[in-house]
């Protein structure tokens, strides 16, 4: 955006646009950029892991404190955490080469772990999944791919329609309209995705994830 201002601009998966520095009002892009953020509802998918999981006292929370995007997600679901009645553990990683430990160290401390949007974790989510197994403390992700990667169910984002999502605003721009005129937009749609080992491996069914 410093480097070009006359090019229109969009983003995709930046879940806080504000605090970017990408836009300074969602509602009315005032700058060449708008897109799509990637934030979801951290709240409702707490309230899924409690439904999940009834008798989660403590959720753990890992992430990397140097990604933004993380650290907003963070404030939102310590905040919604207690408003659900759960108490909170965190660890923090600067890079994949810390997520073991940090995952051993929080899975000693929580019934279960909610993991949001963190490129960092999402890259070692391999690991996370089998740490998940040995600990036996449940994972539920905000992402659909980090369920896979070894999660145990999600409501919530999938990049692949984020992806058409942001593309269908750039084909708006690029017959006319202009940036100002496209507000900054959410995830037009959240799906169950679940990971049939995990489950399994926790007591959870079909119908146990998709209520």
């Amino acid at each position: 955006m410093k480097a070009d201002k006359d090019t229109p601009m969009v983003f995709t998966a930046v879940t806080d646009p504000k605090a970017a520095g990408l836009v300074a009002n969602p509602n009315h892009p005032e700058a060449n950029a708008t897109g799509v953020t990637d934030m979801t509802d951290i709240k409702g998918q707490l309230e899924y892991l409690k439904q999940l999981f009834p008798k989660t006292k403590t959720v753990g929370l890992l992430y990397n404190a140097a990604e933004q995007n993380s650290v907003v997600q963070i404030k939102t679901a310590t905040k919604a955490a207690k408003q659900l009645g759960l108490k909170v553990a965190k660890a923090t990683v600067a890079s994949t080469n810390d997520v073991q430990s940090a995952t051993e160290t929080l899975a000693g401390k929580s019934d279960a772990m909610y993991l949001v949007t963190d490129n960092t974790v999402a890259a070692a989510m391999p690991t996370v999944g089998k740490l998940s197994l040995s600990k036996h403390v449940p994972v539920v992700c905000a992402a659909s791919t980090m369920v896979e990667d070894g999660g145990v169910a999600t409501k919530g984002i999938s990049y692949k329609e984020l992806g058409k999502q942001t593309a269908r605003m750039a084909i708006k721009i690029l017959k006319g309209k202009k940036v100002a005129d496209l507000p900054v937009e959410k995830p037009a749609k959240t799906t169950v995705v679940k990971n049939e080992k995990m489950m399994k491996a926790f007591g959870l069914t079909d119908a146990d994830v998709e209520k």
